[in-house]
């Protein structure tokens, strides 16, 4: 994977539904215009589009009609045979002309052409994570044992189901992305702690865990992520090397593909 050595501010949601991307470059280093490719392609949900856009100098109030990038070709192509023509619509953003549901096992590679450049990114749609067992941490945080496949890496959130119509009450990021290096193995994924006032036995019986699944390239990226400049936003990393699976001259991004669990009560 790339690692480029810059401030960057990228908002990429696979807990949310927004699809968002805001890119700063530090202004006390000489200022290099960087392309960010982001996309996430989430198992059997329709498919929000790629954004090409490029950075902003730090300072430099962020308007997404100024960062957008209209005039890309761009397409992807699923497992090798199936060409899907991406077309601009608005603020950055490509899809294609049919609706897209990415599916478990599918592979998909991303072309882009920008004023004689050239990008390109990969990803794999995982399977659903085979959960073997779960427990309850006191209270404290939520942990699973998962059934680890190569090329994929896993993490979980907790969700605590309040009821009367309110929606659930959701960690805001991830603890830490797993991975295995030898097969067949097991995996051990634990959620943040739990916050007050739910890390309580009043809420315990409504505790839930939702393990994700993503292409291994992911673990790269949030671990490089962690590694940054503290930040406060669940996807957003601050200055720092920063792992990205896009490529390209002058290029960052991730190109990702997911699949969510279903919730399962402790």
């Amino acid at each position: 994977m790339n690692r480029i050595c810059c401030t960057a501010i990228i908002f990429l949601s696979f807990l949310f539904s927004s699809c968002e991307n805001i890119t700063n470059v530090d202004s006390a280093v000489p200022y290099k215009e960087y392309t960010v490719v982001n996309a996430e392609l989430s198992a059997y949900k329709i498919f929000k589009g790629v954004r090409i856009t490029h950075t902003m100098p730090l300072g430099v109030q962020y308007d997404i009609q100024k960062t957008e990038i209209k005039n890309a070709l761009a397409y992807l192509l699923e497992d090798g045979t199936r060409v899907i023509t991406l077309h601009y619509t608005s603020e950055g953003l490509y899809y294609p002309v049919e609706d897209l549901y990415p599916e478990p096992g599918n592979h998909f590679e991303l072309f882009i052409k920008l004023e004689g450049k050239s990008i390109y990114g990969k990803t794999y749609i995982p399977e659903s994570p085979g959960i073997v067992v779960t427990s309850n941490a006191g209270n404290n945080y939520l942990t699973a044992i998962v059934n680890a496949e190569p090329g994929e890496a896993y993490a979980a959130v907790w969700r605590v189901a309040i009821g009367n119509g309110q929606p659930d009450e959701i960690a805001s990021d991830f603890y830490s992305v797993e991975s295995a290096d030898h097969f067949p193995s097991t995996l051990l994924v634990r959620t943040m702690d739990i916050s007050p006032p739910f890390n309580s036995t009043e809420y315990s019986d409504k505790y839930f865990i939702q393990v994700y699944a993503f292409d291994k390239d992911y673990k790269d990226y949030f671990i490089s992520k962690k590694n940054s400049d503290k930040i406060t936003n669940t996807f957003t990393s601050g200055g720092g090397p920063v792992s990205w699976n896009v490529y390209g001259e002058n290029v960052i991004g991730i190109f990702i593909g997911v699949t969510e669990g279903n919730a399962i009560r402790l």
